[in-house]
């Protein structure tokens, strides 16, 4: 993580000339996103480009619906974007007040986000900066009841960083440029804060900067990006075109959803090679040198992913890509792409088969099964870190996944208890420090999946999981909703299992 010494006057100061383009975008009435015509963002899915989110779109009509046009440099690392969000209210209290995210301002990733402008059918609505300039607060003309929805026009600028650390999530590090959550984001509303009377009943958390960054609900996207020629972009989502103009630009243009976020990451280094996985195009991403992992993070992305849709359901989207990126050692899931640290390509190569299976098993627990990672971080990284099991019985037999629940989860979870160590799992991520983190919320909560696993035995087990995916896909579940989906279907009472893996902790 890099911390800048300057103050937000003169970091704003140094980003006035992008707002004033962002400013006169507003003026140019055929350039904008909000003027020009619009035809159907969804069509791509209508006409029957991935099958399953099709039918998950016909579902419901509230989903949020992001359609973002972006202008990329990547020398100056910086974005121009405009954004139209269709958001329906799909509570059952009145909101008076939006609250959207700008997760580039958060102290770890080091970024600027400011916004020009926030408009609704043409005219200006009032907003100001919250939460340490990590949210906006937007005042709509008139408060948002239950089913009402509105649709809102944004323009903004990004400038991501270019830190010398070897973990960069979100800026430029050894060619590529890592862009998530680069757009101002609708916040999740917190139904029992409302309910309780709470002030500002929107998540605005700080995350830690160990844990994942953002709870977000899912939304449907159309995104069109234009950028240098040079760059390939690889992105969430179905890239509907790219074309190519006299100034050596290209346009991409996607679309996608339901998913968490929108992700892009680009380089001019970027190689490429593709298999299939039953029905799914598996890409592989990678720099000059690395071919030889490169094919191989391939071969094992497409291995769990088959292993995936036969334990837990279909995967929902037509390609799934893995992308080499600068996180050291390291990876990170966003939905139908997941970033691999360049250091397993190169240095510590045989820890990549973990790394890749962990987070395609993501693909499942957090993507289409959300939940909170800030306040209950173990929910899907302990499906995911228990997944790797199932992936090795499936792949390398018994003794191999044995091995791994051993001395990967049973070895630290029994050092800690030994130690002073042990910790409540169901906790936020912000409560165990760095240090405990990976043993808690990874190890012992993977060893609570497994008691369960061996309370219930393996056909149950599977059927819950299967069962847990069709029932709260893209929705967002708590802790309560596994344990009864898996008491009500086993027949079998788990508090005692819950109790001792999720709820206490042992001192020596």
């Amino acid at each position: 993580m890099t911390t800048s010494n300057q103050t937000w006057k003169e970091r704003g100061a140094r980003l006035a000339a992008g707002l004033m383009f962002a400013s006169l975008l507003l003026l140019l009435a055929g350039c904008t996103l909000f003027n020009r015509p619009k035809p159907d963002p969804w069509a791509a899915y209508r006409a029957g480009l991935a099958p399953l989110s099709q039918n998950i779109l016909d579902s419901r009509s509230d989903w949020p619906r992001y359609s973002l046009d972006l202008q990329i440099d990547p020398e100056t690392r910086t974005i121009q974007g405009s954004q139209e969000v269709i958001i329906t209210n799909d509570t059952q209290f009145t909101w008076g007040d939006l609250y959207f995210r700008l997760f580039p301002n958060l102290p770890h990733f080091d970024g600027e986000m400011e916004i020009a402008s926030v408009q609704r059918a043409g005219r200006p609505l009032p907003f100001s900066y919250a939460a340490d300039r990590t949210a906006i607060r937007v005042a709509p003309p008139q408060p948002v009841a239950p089913g009402a929805s509105l649709t809102l026009d944004l323009i903004f600028s990004v400038e991501a960083p270019a830190p010398t650390e070897s973990y960069v999530l979100f800026g430029a590090s050894q060619g590529i440029l890592n862009l998530p959550l680069a757009y101002p984001v609708l916040a999740v509303f917190d139904q029992a804060a409302a309910a309780a009377s709470e002030p500002i009943p929107w998540r605005l958390d700080m995350p830690a900067t160990y844990g994942d960054t953002a709870f977000t609900q899912a939304a449907l996207y159309q995104v069109t990006a234009t950028l240098p020629s040079t760059f390939t972009v690889v992105a969430t989502g179905v890239l509907l075109g790219r074309t190519s103009s006299a100034d050596g630009q290209d346009t991409w243009r996607w679309t996608s959803g339901p998913i968490r976020e929108w992700m892009m990451t680009l380089s001019p280094d970027f190689h490429v090679v593709s298999t299939s996985a039953y029905s799914t195009t598996v890409n592989s991403y990678f720099l000059s040198g690395d071919e030889v992992t490169g094919n191989e993070a391939l071969q094992i992305a497409a291995a769990a992913l088959r292993v995936y849709q036969d334990h837990y359901g279909r995967y929902p989207y037509p390609a799934m890509d893995i992308v080499a990126s600068p996180l050291q050692y390291r990876g990170m899931e966003f939905p139908g792409l997941d970033l691999i640290g360049l250091g397993l390509y190169r240095q510590r190569t045989q820890d990549l088969e973990f790394l890749i299976v962990h987070e395609v098993a993501h693909q499942w627990w957090y993507n289409m099964v959300g939940n909170d990672p800030v306040r209950t971080p173990w929910l899907d990284e302990g499906l995911a870190e228990y997944s790797t099991y199932v992936y090795l019985e499936a792949v390398r037999g018994q003794a191999a996944a044995d091995n791994l629940l051993a001395n990967r989860w049973q070895t630290p979870v029994t050092y800690a208890r030994n130690n002073g160590l042990d910790a409540v799992v169901n906790q936020p991520a912000s409560a165990f420090g760095p240090g405990r983190y990976e043993t808690i919320v990874y190890a012992k909560a993977a060893l609570f999946f497994h008691a369960v696993r061996q309370e219930v035995g393996d056909d149950m087990f599977f059927r819950i999981l299967k069962a847990y995916v069709q029932r709260y896909r893209f929705r967002e579940v708590q802790p309560a909703d596994f344990v009864s989906l898996a008491e009500r279907l086993s027949g079998k009472s788990l508090a005692a299992i819950y109790n001792e893996w999720v709820l206490s902790y042992v001192t020596p």
